[in-house]
């Protein structure tokens, strides 16, 4: 059986606006719920970002799910946890992104995951064989992931699967970047935390995206689309191919399809859209484990501290699973033989002060690439 996924045109945050394309996304999957639902939304609230700097679910797109749950008598809550250590925590994240206000004008139940309790639940997994949970997702009864479109520095792309990872609570999130090591392990624990309590619905916000190293200091993208499928795997297969990205572009994707969790896909709606983003500085962890030594010298891109945008926060330190960061005489400093290349440190900078960029090594590569392709090309 095919997974539905619709993706709508739409180029405006105006409530009226996105709520009449929510509707027709919903329309095209057949979706419908049942009245007295009690349904927990979980937005992407990364940290504190105010909506037009692309980090967070969009609050158009919230009030718009509550909207139409309101219409249907459901019993509605909220619930996140930000980014581990995230500047004033997930409170001032749900804040700052517009988020609490929607929860206030439909009387909403506001859940800090950091704070509602935490159940463990025995897994299946490729990773780990139990996982910490925020006690109020596996208590729900129709779960709702409202992903921002977004690139990822670790894992190439953050969307219906990676959005996810929110319900884990906490300082949490750290030990599992720490446990897991690589993309290649991330990623799997990423499907494993999905499959845990797969959600009932997936709404993408991409009408304004962001691409490069995201998924907080790249650039924003505007893209014009709502994306919806009761499927959140199928959901990302989709945003794939609209972003421009194949292959290993998206490691999350790469390992589903190692899973064969792939499904089969109709797209409904616009079928034709393509909206190329720039990827993130690209990695080759997962494969070079048996080099790492010269991987790291060589290869790995290189994290480096911009001392002029830095307001000494510390974000970074604190969120550093491998505590390889120190603040030494007024300066960040990031111990490089510590480090584990999670990009914590990049993802929770609320001034994108932490730049990744390409070693020289990776630079010259790239910079003879393009010659010798074209030497080949003429010779076939």
């Amino acid at each position: 059986m095919k997974e539905i996924v619709s993706v709508v045109k739409c180029d405006s945050y105006d409530e009226k606006v996105v709520l009449e394309k929510v509707r027709e996304s919903l329309k095209l999957i057949d979706f419908k719920i049942e009245k007295g639902t009690n349904v927990l939304i979980k937005p992407n609230a990364l940290m504190g970002k105010h909506p037009d700097e692309a980090v967070t679910t969009h609050p158009s797109i919230i009030n718009a799910v509550c909207e139409i749950l309101k219409e249907n008598e459901c019993n509605i809550s909220i619930g996140e946890s930000a980014g581990f250590m995230a500047i004033g925590g997930t409170d001032y994240a749900l804040e700052k992104s517009g988020i609490k206000k929607v929860a206030e004008k439909f009387n909403a139940k506001i859940i800090n995951f950091d704070k509602s309790g935490i159940l463990s639940k025995e897994i299946d997994g490729k990773v780990l064989s139990k996982i910490n949970i925020a006690k109020p997702i596996l208590d729900a009864d129709f779960i709702i992931n409202l992903p921002k479109l977004k690139t990822h520095s670790l894992v190439g792309y953050t969307g219906a699967v990676k959005n996810m990872f929110g319900i884990i609570p906490g300082g949490k999130k750290g030990d599992y970047h720490k446990t897991c090591g690589n993309q290649k392990n991330f990623s799997e624990l990423l499907i494993d935390i999905y499959l845990a309590r797969k959600p009932d619905l997936n709404i993408m916000d991409g009408i304004i995206g962001m691409e490069g190293n995201g998924p907080s200091a790249g650039k924003i993208k505007k893209t014009g689309i709502i994306i919806a499928s009761e499927n959140g795997i199928a959901l990302d297969f989709v945003a794939e191919k609209i972003i421009g990205f194949k292959g290993d572009d998206i490691q999350t994707n790469t390992a589903l399809i190692r899973r064969n969790l792939k499904p089969e896909i109709e797209v409904k709606g616009e079928k034709d859209i393509r909206i190329e983003y720039e990827k993130p500085i690209k990695t080759f962890r997962g494969r070079l484990e048996f080099l790492m030594k010269i991987y790291y010298i060589l290869v790995n891109p290189k994290i480096r501290v911009n001392h002029n945008k830095c307001r000494k926060c510390l974000a970074c330190m604190k969120s550093c699973p491998a505590k390889a960061i120190t603040f030494v005489d007024g300066k960040i400093k990031i111990n490089k033989n510590k480090c584990i290349m999670c990009y914590c440190c990049h993802e929770m900078c609320p001034e994108g002060a932490i730049d990744i960029g390409s070693s020289k090594f990776a630079k010259f590569i790239t910079k003879i690439k393009s010659p010798i392709l074209k030497v080949l090309k003429c010779k076939q």
